[in-house]
Formats: structure tokens, sequence, C-alpha cells
């Protein structure tokens, strides 16, 4: 654990301080951190390279601005009521755009930055009522701190937090909102410099549908997809294949992934509306595909990373699977015993359907 403090020291303080400490340190985790810092402070280039996750192909390479970089870092904070001298918690990799973001962040806003090795249980490190303000995390890494009553205890003493990467799956929302921190999902990818909505998941005023940050615009194309409209982020339009529901001037609902559209007797279903009416019912990571069916179109499929089901696991399902209209009823359970995923832990669906252990029929 390392801690950088941006709201008492100098610029110049803080460059000699990485510049040092690069020659020092021998965990990669803990050199990216510093490398990060001392490339944010060098005025040429004025660009940042960061990858794409990869989740729904190769990864890319993309330049942003630091401009555009500090514009994403103060909307974040202002959205979130960050003041300088606030303490921020890194916990995710500074290779991505989500730990690039928390370093810009803690630096753009004069806060306090704890760095932690990146892990799926990444408040083992902090004290048993640490002071932190604001954090971001995986959905994977919040699952793993919900798994221990110590580390739980832990983040009801972070005020604000962020998931993002992927959907919350029914038991973690459960713990979410027994929480008295503030919790919100994001919306964004590594092109819009992470995030370019917000949701409250918890509490009094949590929200129903994600809420645009200020100087963005959203609206829908023809194939009931995204467009986004952020010129101080550097894309005055971005036309994304993420199909939402537009509920108000600056609220949205995310549908799903045109990737994912499966085609049904002529009815477009959408895979990620029907994860969302099974949360209550599965505890174990699952997703929803299809198969061809050989009177043509295609029928549904759940893939659940599980090794095997008892047979009050399949009635579970199957009642399940009867609370659901018709048309999003699946036909198949594929059981995977392990899924394959992105290094921010993002499921790859056509990697994780192609060594399955057994298919049982439900139809």
């Amino acid at each position: 654990m390392l801690e950088i403090d941006f709201f008492s020291q100098t610029d110049p303080a803080i460059i000699q301080l990485a510049n040092k400490k690069l020659l020092a340190v021998s965990e990669d985790w803990e050199k990216q951190v510093w490398q990060f810092i001392v490339n944010w402070f060098n005025p040429e280039p004025a660009t940042i390279s960061v990858f794409t996750s990869g989740s729904t192909g190769a990864p890319q390479k993309i330049q942003h601005t630091k401009a555009a970089m500090m514009y994403s870092a103060q909307q974040t904070c202002t959205a979130l009521k960050l003041m300088p001298g606030s303490t921020a918690l890194l916990c995710l990799p500074v290779n991505k755009i989500s730990g690039i973001m928390m370093v810009v962040r803690s630096i753009c806003n004069k806060m306090k930055l704890v760095c932690i090795k990146p892990s799926t249980t990444p408040l083992d490190e902090l004290p048993e009522k640490p002071n932190i303000d604001f954090a971001a995390f995986t959905p994977m890494q919040f699952h793993g701190i919900t798994k221990s009553y110590s580390n739980f205890k832990k983040a009801e003493h972070i005020r604000k937090i962020i998931l993002g990467g992927e959907d919350v799956r029914a038991e973690l929302l459960d713990n979410i909102l027994r929480l008295q921190s503030e919790v919100y999902i994001t919306f964004g990818m590594t092109e819009t410099i992470s995030h370019i909505a917000l949701k409250r998941l918890n509490g009094p005023t949590s929200d129903k549908n994600f809420k645009v940050l200020p100087g963005i615009s959203v609206f829908k194309d023809e194939r009931n997809c995204m467009v986004i409209e952020a010129p101080l982020l550097g894309q005055p339009h971005l036309v994304t294949n993420d199909v939402v529901s537009i509920e108000g001037p600056n609220e949205f609902k995310w549908l799903g992934r045109i990737d994912n559209v499966i085609n049904s007797g002529g009815v477009k279903i959408y895979p990620e509306e029907i994860e969302q009416q099974l949360l209550k019912a599965i505890e174990a990571p699952y997703f929803i595909s299809s198969k061809p069916k050989k009177s043509g179109g295609e029928k549904l499929i759940l893939v659940l990373e599980k090794n095997a089901l008892k047979p009050e696991e399949k009635q579970e399902l199957r009642d399940a699977f009867n609370a659901l209209e018709k048309l999003h009823r699946p036909a198949q359970v594929m059981l995977v015993p392990h899924f394959t995923r992105t290094a921010n832990g993002k499921i790859k669906r056509k990697e994780s359907v192609l060594n399955p252990i057994e298919t049982i029929d439900f139809s």
C-alpha cells in the first residue's frame, strides 16, 4: 500500500517523488502508478494512450488528450461532490481507463490517493475503519469484498463507491442495499474516458435510470442504439452498439448490446433484459445466449458457471423460467465450469460457450 498526497504537496514535489520511486520500487503495479504520474506531468505529449477492455473484440489503442481527461475527472468530482483534500482509493490497474482516471481525478481535484495492489479482495490491506471518501471497484472486486465480514464492514467506511465493468447481480445488489455508503453503477467506455452517466443503487435517492453528466447529450439512432455527443471528451458524435430507451432529457435505460441480440421467430430479444429478470433467482454467474433451431431462428439457452445442478436447483430454474414471458424462456441450460473473462472481469460470451461440460434440456 502507498499513499500519495496531491492535496498538500506541490506538483514539482510530486514529480520529484515519482521519479525517485521509479528507481526504487520493484512491484509492477506500483511502478505503473508512478510511471503514469511522470507521464501525466510531462507536457509532451499532450495525449495519453489507453487500450479498450477487449470484451467485444480485440483491444483497441485509443489516444485521449489530457485536457479531455481533466474535464472528465472534474465532471465526476462535481457530480459526486468530492472536495479537495478528500481521500480516494485506487485498487484498479493503471493500464486501463478505470484505474487511470482514479489517478487523474486525484490530481485534478487535489485529493489524497491511497493505492493498493489490484486484486479480487482489495480491502484486505486497509485498517479496520478506513477513512476513504471515494473508491471505484469492478463488481467482481465488490463481490469479493462482500464475501468477507471484516471487509464488508470496511466498505461501510467508504463514503462514495462507483462500480463499473459489468452488471450488478442480485446477491451483490442485496449487499449494496445494506450499505450506508452511496453506491453508483456507471455507464461508459474507454472511448468516453470512463463514465458518462451514473445511477445510484441504494439509499432514499436511488435511481431508476442512468443520469447523464452535464455537457453530454445522448439519443438513439435507427437501430435504437445510443449515440453520444460529448465534444469536451473528444467525442462529438460517438455511435455505440448499446441499445437504450431514452427516459427523459438526461436519462436513459440500458437494454443490452445489439451484438448480443437474438432473433426468435422474427422477434428481437435482448439477452441482458432477461438476465435482469432472472437476477433474484440465480446466484451463480450466468448469461443468456442462443443456438440455431432446426425450424429456423434461434432458441434461448442459459449459460451457467457451474459444474452440476442438483434436482432442487433444476426445479428452481424451471420456476424462474415459467415466470418469464414465453418468448423469454430458455430452452436449455449449459453448464460451464469457468467463464472466460477480460482482465477487469467482464465475461467473454462467445469464448465461454466453447467448452460446456453438460447441456440440459428445459423445453
